[in-house]
């Protein structure tokens, strides 16, 4: 029997959510804590927006999405991911990624189940407790990059062991699991007769020739992964709320059922808009990749130049997580100091886990204008600290 939900607790994301909130109300507060860039949406992908609006047609969709697009899907994930994914069968669209998490979660997971995450990372914990599970989080250290062990997942497992779930390009610490890694994973997945939940939402933000390997491409892994995407942060569609998964087909039967029930379709504009960004030029992407690198740069040399915190340059996303452990304050009340004393807001490391602590994320998916001038603002606030 799976838990009531009536008493799961989401601290975490409710009290990052009270920072943006308190953030809004304060008058020139720079938000670093953004989770979504500022470039508009290409304009061609808009204009298939205009073109749906204007054809003056409405009515239901299919719950798993409209064929057309989900071809278009299998297109992608054959040539970028290495992935055979049959469009009728097995994919979803779905309103990004948040819905898949939680759908998978709600059926794959009975009480006492245990799911491994890594830690720091995005939490998956809320969704996983909500149906009776328990987050077995694994430790990344900035002594290697962020990247977790696969041994140290290997030496985690039990008999309750049900799921991994990985990010790779990671959120918050900008990690890359490589080729080699995604490997043992799999081989520690295909040993224990588990599933997989490959959260790939920063696949196209890698940096320095850097390449994303997708686990579910590797030998074995098809009938055993479940790949999550959102075209959110790829195309600057973050509003539109549109992104698939790929799985096998019990998995996709089930979740289209719950599509049915909950909100019967994507939006049809939205399934329109995604179907042009993904078969539309492409060089937009480049584009958006070239000014990320610039960002990043600004970034790491800001945050390496000013004294008492350190940055290890990030190898993908929009994301910093530099070290501010030396100033002795907990990341949470660090936050509130910047806020409030120096009106610069950054993501308190320890939402991301207890091996967060002593961190900061940082997003560089703002006006560089912006991103300098708030990198001042940290400068001078870790400076009254260090020399108050």
């Amino acid at each position: 029997m799976k838990i009531p939900t009536t008493n799961i607790q989401c601290a975490n994301q409710t009290g990052i959510r009270d920072f943006h909130a308190f953030a809004e109300e304060m008058p020139g507060v720079i938000n670093l804590a953004i989770d979504h860039s500022d470039f508009e949406t290409p304009t061609f992908i808009r204009e298939a927006g205009k073109k749906t609006f204007d054809s003056g047609t409405a009515g239901y969709l299919p719950a798993r999405g409209l064929l057309d697009l989900r071809e278009a899907i299998a297109a992608k994930l054959k040539a970028e991911n290495n992935i055979d994914a049959n469009p009728v069968t097995e994919i979803l669209v779905t309103a990004g990624t948040t819905p898949i998490v939680f759908s998978i979660c709600q059926h794959l997971i009975e009480a006492g189940d245990e799911v491994i995450v890594v830690d720091p990372g995005f939490d998956y914990g809320n969704h996983i407790q909500l149906f009776g599970g328990m987050p077995i989080r694994i430790p990344a250290y900035e002594s290697n990059g962020f990247k977790v062990d696969p041994e140290d997942i290997r030496s985690s497992v039990t008999d309750r062991t049900k799921m991994i779930i990985i990010n790779t390009p990671s959120n918050p610490t900008g990690a890359i699991l490589s080729e080699p890694e995604l490997r043992e994973i799999a081989e520690i997945v295909q040993e224990n007769d588990l599933w997989i939940l490959s959260d790939e939402t920063y696949e196209h933000i890698v940096f320095d020739g850097n390449k994303h390997i997708s686990v579910g491409s590797l030998d074995g892994m098809q009938d055993r992964t479940i790949s999550a995407y959102t075209l959110s942060i790829s195309y600057a569609l973050t509003g539109w709320r549109v992104g698939y998964v790929a799985a096998p087909k019990n998995i996709i039967d089930a979740m289209a059922k719950l599509m049915e029930h909950m909100i019967c379709e994507v939006a049809a504009v939205a399934q329109r808009v995604a179907s042009a960004a993904l078969t539309g030029p492409q060089d937009c992407l480049r584009a958006i990749l070239l000014e990320y690198e610039n960002r990043r740069e600004v970034v790491h040399k800001g945050i390496n130049d000013i004294d008492g915190i350190s940055c290890q340059l990030p190898e993908a996303t929009f994301y910093a997580f530099p070290n501010f452990s030396k100033l002795g304050l907990t990341s949470w009340n660090l936050a509130k100091y910047l806020m409030r004393e120096h009106k610069v807001l950054l993501a308190p490391g320890s939402i991301f886990g207890t091996n967060g602590e002593g961190y900061m994320r940082l997003s560089f998916a703002i006006d560089p204008a912006k991103l300098k001038k708030a990198l001042a603002f940290i400068k001078k606030g870790v400076g009254q600290l260090l020399y108050q």
